[in-house]
């Protein structure tokens, strides 16, 4: 039968968009297919036209039932339910787990442009021969030191010490500096003029400290990295430019290279010594890092260092001082964060071994590779969030403190140190809470959560949940209330018997009917 003139054009129009869509739909069911959807177009259309409802709404409101023939020609396609199913179980997969953890993690290393914290922890020192240096430290953290005692002292030393060749004096604090009309407080750092050349470190703009600064610019500032690039805009034209350091104007004479690394936090401005003989600072703030001569140590330069320091005990308030390698002393902050990741690993097997002591009461059949796969799902997934947590802690208070300040604040490094402890502590408890509500034989998160019991027998409460594991594997009973240590969650085998209950559906996908 033809169809009236008055709708051929909508039939056709249809028609092309139903031979677009059949595509989609797999040959064997293509005909049938497109039958169908061409009869229920056809009736529609002569209803309309016949009844005088043919009318531009009408033809849109039709030509949008058309469209709707992709989609179901695409569930053609691709089964539904097999679609559905893989919507719901994929989220549970231990993969999809270990993947979204991994996934976070590299967001935020690339959000912390690559963790430069720990990048710089991990890289060797940035120094001439690095093995040769060495850091003089005072154990007496809370006695005051004055800086012109320490600096004469150390010069002195210098000159005639046998184990080092040279030497070099800091004193850190935090100044207030004013730029532009900005007002903030940075870390600063008064060194001795040749704490760099010793060091081996070049300027990336401008120049840094040589000795005859002391008589010709006792006035200038050299600007770490971060604070050049946080507040001023990374401005090649800072060279040269005035600031308010201390109260007094200095003269901004080059910026340090951005992987130049010192003390833990790091100073943001560096000075000359002052000249005045009443600052002075605690003994966790002052020291000198020394270069070794060849075949000298850290010991025998302690030794050496605190015959010196009986001589000169009255500039130096009766300072007994030790001698480090900076090496070491650049790794101890790694050491304490390692220190508390295995620590955080170790606990979190021991309490894994307890909580999943009810699975081996049950007797579950797994094989040598199951239990495997098992612990290693959970082993890496506590790395992984230990991970997230490191580059956490240590990034974002830093990032966060640069931001705000321009510079690394001493309180940064406590706050990273806690916050990690913190962190650690909730992804150790999450894992484990993941881990007991998973599949003992598959690794799936449980699911199709009911609470079983009588309401009336606990408190008008349910006597506890039960998850079932999507596959058959197996279900978790969780108590509502342990009324004892031996009332706790109990995993149950299911066997092959139960089976059937949870085979998917595998019946072919039927035409969309309206």
């Amino acid at each position: 039968m033809k169809p009236a003139p008055s709708i051929r054009a909508l039939l056709w129009q249809c028609t092309l968009v139903l031979r677009l869509a059949g595509l989609l739909v797999p040959k064997a069911q293509r005909k049938e297919w497109y039958q169908e959807w061409y009869g229920e177009i056809w009736h529609w259309s002569h209803f309309l036209a016949e009844s005088g409802r043919l009318n531009a709404a009408s033809k849109l409101e039709l030509a949008r039932h058309c469209w709707g023939a992709f989609p179901d020609a695409t569930w053609h396609r691709f089964n539904q339910q097999k679609v559905y199913r893989s919507l719901r179980e994929v989220p549970r997969s231990a993969r999809f787990c270990l993947g979204s953890i991994l996934s976070l993690l590299l967001v935020m290393v690339l959000s912390t442009g690559l963790a430069p914290t720990i990048r710089r922890g991990l890289t060797p020192l940035p120094y001439y021969q690095p093995d040769r240096i060495a850091v003089l430290s005072f154990p007496d953290r809370d006695v005051y030191y004055p800086d012109s005692g320490l600096f004469q002292a150390v010069r002195r030393w210098s000159r005639e010490s046998r184990m080092a060749s040279a030497m070099a004096a800091y004193s850190l604090r935090v100044s207030k500096i004013e730029a532009g009309g900005d007002k903030f407080d940075a870390r600063s750092a008064r060194i001795s003029p040749n704490l760099f050349e010793m060091l081996g470190i070049k300027a990336s703009l401008g120049r840094l400290f040589v000795p005859g600064d002391v008589q010709d610019c006792l006035d200038c500032l050299v600007l770490s990295d971060d604070l050049w690039k946080e507040r001023f805009r990374s401005d090649p034209g800072i060279i040269g430019e005035k600031i308010t350091f201390s109260g007094a104007r200095s003269t901004v004479i080059g910026v340090l290279p951005p992987t130049f690394t010192f003390l833990t936090p790091e100073a943001s401005v560096w000075a000359l010594p002052p000249s005045a003989d009443d600052i002075a600072d605690v003994g966790d703030h002052v020291g000198a890092v020394l270069r070794l001569r060849a075949g000298g140590s850290a010991a025998q330069a302690t030794e050496e260092l605190r015959v010196r320091a009986i001589e000169d005990r009255a500039a130096l308030d009766y300072a007994a001082p030790e001698v480090a390698m900076m090496v070491s002393r650049a790794r101890q902050a790694a050491k304490i964060y390692l220190f508390f990741a295995v620590l955080a690993l170790a606990g979190g097997l021991a309490l894994a071994s307890s909580r999943l002591a009810a699975t081996r009461a049950q007797k579950i059949r797994l094989d040598a590779r199951g239990r495997a796969r098992l612990w290693s799902f959970l082993i890496l997934k506590i790395l992984l969030l230990l991970s997230i947590c490191f580059v956490f802690s240590l990034e974002v208070p830093s990032r966060i403190s640069i931001t705000l300040t321009g510079s690394i604040q001493p309180s940064v490094g406590p706050i990273s140190a806690w916050l990690f402890l913190v962190s650690a502590m909730a992804a150790l408890f999450w894992s484990l809470h993941d881990q007991t509500r998973r599949c003992r034989v598959c690794l799936k998160r449980l699911s199709n959560e009911v609470s079983v019991g009588a309401p009336s027998h606990l408190l008008l409460d349910w006597s506890g949940t039960e998850l079932v594991c999507s596959d058959g594997h197996g279900l978790l009973h969780v108590p509502e209330m342990n009324s004892s240590w031996l009332d706790d969650e109990q995993w149950v085998h299911l066997d092959e018997s139960w089976k059937p209950l949870f085979e998917p559906d595998k019946r072919a996908p039927t035409a969309r009917t309206l």
